[in-house]
């Protein structure tokens, strides 16, 4: 039998170092990333007396939560945890017997809109546990959602860090989409660590001391990679589910933006780049790379994004239907599989009749 030694598991140290407000770790299943979260947010609490708050989607992800210490408590011998409603609590053996102080809070961000006019002002840092979730459900505009939870936590202060948690489930969310996060580079280049947005965002695609390669050679890991190896390059090679290469590669020299798309929401802006190849078709590609200085056309999905200059386009117009056309025969182009990532949500809205 194959065990996973603790001093494999996961631990975020380094990851912090490059002092990223937010910081996605990314890696395997059993890694130990919520277990590294607790122990962070208890080590401050017992450090500093600073509280932390455990972040889930839904209200129906924060029902287990009477079992959230069960896995931690044990390396903290002289205190006791419960959970008491929406908040854990913690007490030291040497207090007495009814002190128990307040150490997290339990919160789901469906529900955080109620909560503009309550005050955390000991909370430090928050834990948004599978963040990218396994059937793809985000809540409406999520990205703001949270953005404007963590400010009712934080204040403007800066005094908050957050810690987003996940497998390497997909490449296609709202996150990396809006806020431009392309793991191309960082994952052809073999980096663990690098940091976006001006150092404001750190992703680490974490295999910590080799657990990726332990775990491949327990029998469950040898059966998954013998049987199901496309689940075994998500579960524990760290790969994300839908990382393909087809229909990627990097932009023709002789390329020109022939128009932009304003997707509208969360997924932003794309360029359409278009370049005549030996046999006098078109070829058209998908990038995230739109000159802030252009003169190309540019179209929106997004009625309130209507100005002067951004023309609104419907599904029923020809130039949509041209490129569903493109898309559905294998035509259009990406110029990395982040774009890709990105743009295939939004073509799925525009074939299946979604706005």
């Amino acid at each position: 039998m194959v065990k996973v030694a603790a001093e494999l598991h996961y631990d975020g140290t380094r990851l912090l170092s490059y002092d990223c407000v937010w910081n996605f770790i990314i890696g395997a299943r059993g890694l130990g990333k919520t277990f590294y979260a607790k122990r962070l947010g208890l080590r401050q609490f017992i450090r500093n007396g600073w509280e932390f708050i455990y972040l889930r989607r839904t209200d129906v992800e924060q029902h287990t939560k009477g079992t959230f210490f069960s896995d931690i408590a044990s390396m903290f011998p002289d205190w006791e945890f419960r959970v008491n409603g929406t908040r854990g609590e913690a007490h030291h053996k040497a207090w007495k017997k009814d002190d128990w102080r307040v150490c997290c809070h339990f919160i789901a961000l469906s529900q955080a809109g109620h909560l503009k006019s309550v005050a955390y002002p000991n909370v430090h840092l928050i834990v948004y546990d599978e963040v990218f979730p396994n059937n793809g459900r985000y809540l409406p505009e999520e990205t703001k959602a949270f953005t404007e939870f963590q400010n009712t936590v934080d204040r403007w202060e800066d005094r908050v860090r957050v810690l987003f948690l996940s497998n390497a489930v997909s490449r296609a969310n709202p996150y990396f989409a809006h806020y431009r996060i392309d793991l191309s580079a960082q994952e052809g280049r073999g980096q663990r660590f690098r940091t976006y947005a001006h150092g404001y965002i750190g992703v680490e695609l974490a295999d910590y001391g080799g657990f990726a390669a332990k775990v491949a050679e327990s029998r469950f890991g040898r059966f998954l990679i013998d049987n199901d190896p496309e689940y075994a390059e998500y579960a524990i090679g760290n790969k994300f589910t839908d990382d393909v290469t087809a229909l990627v590669q990097p932009l023709d020299k002789t390329a020109h933006l022939a128009w932009t798309l304003d997707a509208g929401g969360q997924d932003g802006l794309f360029g359409m780049w278009a370049n005549i190849l030996e046999n006098g078709d078109t070829q058209m590609t998908v990038s995230r790379r739109v000159p802030r200085d252009n003169d190309a056309p540019h179209f929106t999905l997004e009625p309130t994004h209507v100005t002067e200059d951004t023309i609104l386009c419907v599904r029923s117009d020809d130039l949509l239907k041209r490129l569903c056309a493109r898309y559905r025969s294998g035509r259009l182009w990406f110029d990395s599989g982040q774009a890709k990532a990105d743009f295939t949500p939004v073509m799925g809205r525009l074939l299946g009749g979604g706005r």
